[in-house]
């Protein structure tokens, strides 16, 4: 009976110890698995490696949630977690992983069948190809209010700047408005909203489509709905500086102040997107956005919609932002008092990663 019991014991301590023994070596692998980045100054981060953009490596550090780390302060990275759609700055797209190398600011890009090393800040973009839907929204949402005693004028702006990426599309979801409260008087100054998607067609064109929405009491503009398709051009492959040629066809329906409806306008846009970022303190990024808009059953009517924003991420994930925006239309719509809008905003951020 006691050899019984002593070899049950030990059968029962055997199995206990197989299934340590199969625990422990699933959470090492597991561990393997994590991404890594190694930092110049000898630290290590441990976690997941979600994007690079702007001149911005964004990881989800075990330790420290998500992090935002420059470029040049990276001695390499190991990133398999996931696959990753990685545009480089000649112009080639790999759908893969990165590997560590063992020169200085370097990666190896492993797609399945070729690895080829590149230098950090040949990373044109990076994006990780997530399986749960939340976690491939990325953006920004900001609030402002502005308001004077003096003259009793109260003014709110809300701005979102959201967007989901496939493994070939992305969508686009941003928007702003501006509030005014004149003693006790409310109005809806500024209006727009834009959700559009992106299709790329190689490493340098997009073809795209849009629906947007404008309201521009300035301009006497009560309603502006905008279908435009396009294709787009990327240029200025560089790691702090990027830029898209957008062409194509829009058609709007306008409805001024004084309540009468335009009907179908067709217009050919020209529109100018760049990207600029300075992140070697303090950590700020500029966007510059000059849309024209060319009238072809309007009589030669011209328009300009332009926006050029300032951020500054101040903290992780609290951005404080400036945006600077004109409106120009040649052809100034009834319960209008002038052609030429502009204005200047600021806002306080956060930053979905």
């Amino acid at each position: 009976m006691n050899k019984f019991i002593f070899w049950t014991m030990i059968s029962r301590l055997f199995l206990v110890f197989i299934c340590f023994y199969f625990l422990s070596v699933s959470f090492i692998a597991n561990a393997q698995e994590k991404d890594t980045l190694y930092l110049r100054n000898g630290q290590i981060m441990v976690g997941k490696l979600n994007s690079i953009s702007l001149g911005i490596i964004q990881f989800d550090d075990m330790d420290l949630s998500v992090q935002n780390v420059k470029y040049h302060k990276i001695k390499t990275i190991k990133a398999s977690m996931a696959t990753y759609r990685i545009q480089t700055i000649d112009q080639v797209v790999y759908y893969g992983v990165l590997k560590p190398s063992k020169i200085y600011g370097e990666v190896i890009v492993d797609d399945g069948f070729v690895e080829k090393a590149y230098p950090i800040v040949n990373i044109f973009d990076l994006v990780s190809l997530e399986k749960k839907f939340i976690k491939k929204i990325k953006g920004t949402v900001a609030l402002g209010y502005s308001y004077t005693k003096s003259s009793d004028i109260g003014r709110s702006n809300i701005d979102w700047n959201l967007r989901f990426t496939e493994q070939k599309y992305q969508i686009e979801f941003n928007g702003s408005f501006i509030f005014t409260n004149n003693q006790g008087i409310k109005t809806r100054d500024r209006e727009q909203i834009n959700l559009g998607g992106y299709y790329n067609l190689n490493s340098v064109l997009s073809a795209g489509v849009g629906l947007n929405y404008q309201r521009n009491i300035e301009l006497g503009l009560a309603s502006r709905i905008q279908q435009v398709v396009g294709l787009g051009r990327r240029f200025l492959f560089k790691s702090n500086l990027q830029g898209m040629l957008i062409s194509g066809a829009v058609i709007n329906q306008e409805r001024s102040l004084e309540g009468n409806s335009s009907g179908n306008l067709y217009e050919i846009p020209l529109q100018f997107k760049l990207d600029y970022f300075h992140y070697a303190a303090p950590n700020l990024s500029f966007t510059i956005f000059p849309k024209a808009f060319f009238g072809l059953n309007q009589d030669g009517r011209k328009r300009f919609d332009g926006e050029t924003r300032v951020n500054w991420e101040v903290i992780n994930n609290l951005d404080l932002g400036l945006q600077f925006y004109a409106n120009y239309d040649n052809q100034a719509l009834e319960g209008s008092n002038t052609n030429f809008d502009y204005g200047i905003v600021f806002n306080v951020g956060y930053k979905f990663k």
